[in-house]
């Protein structure tokens, strides 16, 4: 734990710097602010970082480890150093928003160690096609979506980088009447290319590699979607990472070195003052952004009456409370600022909902964690940490239904014959 307490406080520290030296800068028209390192700021860095390493993982043993390692990278890890970006919290603030964050995933591993064993006793998964099946219905799916998304919106007008809030705006409006074609797109995007990414890296595929990375340039292309991108990417990584015994024992160091790597050359290209691709959308979706809008869900919450607080943030006007952080932080009524799944229900629906999230994704994730045992599947663990991933900007319901979680897991489920525990030789109980 100590080596893992180094290397996310190193990480921390790195993020940090980019801020400092790069970020805040080129974000400070939208109330980004320099940040006073102090012996507070450091304290509560150093004390966050401890509580991401008791988080994360040792290794990969199962689907809830690999949600654990992106839910500690993506959402937890970053307001320890970057809490005082928006300049909207106090340091109790904050450790508010720490204790928040922490939470849910104590609460995980609380639920794998008491309630593991009683949860595989239930779960008895449905094996009724071969394993080596699997990728015909997943890659007929994204054909198919793409299909729908051609004829829905059309070719669009030019697809640079420069264009893509203008694709998305398009695109709204095409399927703002096809339903059944947005929710095609949406589960495809978001659950069914990334795990059919995660089992190109696992088989060494090229061809699913290929097809996987067609389908989110044609999304790119159409809807100006950036995101599945990064979730493609880093899901095959993680996929040939596991593939391999040496590399599967140590994904955890190796992926925190590979960030820590990542990290240490943006700051080299920033620190004389140019610009970085990496830095804009990378880091800054990843380290800014997340402690960023998380603050305003914080800060909206504290500052409710003790009856909105278990009741949850009125929503006046607004289509959803997405919108109504945009406006009150953001001044614009336009602006979906998307949360954790954790924040978005106690402001939505105050602390039970909070707590419900928490019950449910646990639940979840302990059913997946049995399904693994039984079936030695590798593609259940992809969806847990796809689940890790998608939650850190989504409802959790949304990513379960609308993002194709759940489709994953019944399609998963149904191409499991043929697989025995001599496909991934771990210990039943995950860590």
């Amino acid at each position: 734990m100590v080596l893992r307490f180094l290397a996310l406080l190193t990480l921390a520290a790195l993020g940090f710097a980019i801020y400092d030296v790069n970020l805040q800068q080129a974000n400070a028209y939208i109330g980004f602010r320099p940040i006073r390192f102090d012996f507070a700021h450091a304290l509560l860095l150093f004390t966050w970082s401890a509580l991401a390493a008791t988080l994360m993982p040792r290794n990969i043993r199962a689907p809830s480890d690999l949600f654990l390692f992106f839910y500690v990278v993506i959402c937890f890890l970053w307001g320890g150093a970057l809490w005082q970006a928006t300049g909207i919290l106090t340091i109790d603030e904050a450790v508010a928003m720490m204790a928040l964050l922490y939470l849910p995933a104590f609460a995980l591993l609380a639920a794998r160690r008491f309630l593991f064993e009683r949860v595989r006793g239930f779960v008895l998964p449905v094996l009724l096609f071969p394993r080596h099946m699997l990728a015909l219905p997943l890659a007929g799916l994204l054909l198919g979506a793409a299909a729908i998304a051609v004829v829905a919106i059309g070719p669009p007008d030019s697809f640079g980088l420069d264009t893509v809030y203008d694709r998305r705006l398009a695109g709204r409006d095409a399927l703002a009447g096809r339903s059944l074609a947005g929710y095609a797109i949406n589960m495809t995007v978001n659950g069914i290319a990334p795990l059919l990414a995660f089992m190109a890296g696992w088989r060494r595929s090229p061809t699913l590699l290929f097809v996987t990375m067609g389908y989110v340039v044609l999304m790119f292309v159409l809807l100006g979607l950036k995101s599945p991108a990064l979730n493609v990417v880093a899901l095959a990584a993680a996929g040939y990472m596991l593939s391999m015994p040496g590399t599967r024992r140590s994904f955890v160091a190796l992926g925190l070195a590979g960030l820590a790597a990542i990290y240490g050359f943006v700051l080299w290209e920033v620190s004389d003052g140019g610009y970085s691709a990496l830095a804009d959308y990378v880091v800054r979706r990843i380290s800014l952004v997340q402690p960023q809008v998380q603050s305003y869900y914080t800060e909206l919450w504290l500052e409710l009456a003790p009856a909105q607080k278990l009741l949850g943030a009125p929503l006046q006007h607004y289509s959803d409370w997405t919108f109504l952080v945009g406006d009150r932080f953001l001044g614009s009524d336009q602006t979906n600022a998307n949360t954790n799944a954790f924040l978005h229900a106690l402001v939505k629906a105050g602390l039970p909902a909070y707590v419900l999230a928490i019950v449910v994704i646990a639940a979840f994730l302990l059913i997946l964690d049995a399904m693994f045992d039984r079936s030695a599947m590798p593609e259940f663990v992809a969806i847990g940490g796809l689940y890790g991933i998608l939650i850190s900007e989504q409802a959790y319901t949304t990513a379960l239904l609308s993002s194709g979680i759940f489709l994953s897991v019944a399609l998963v489920m149904l191409f499991s014959y043929g697989t025995t525990r001599s496909d991934w030789k771990l210990a039943r109980t995950p860590e």
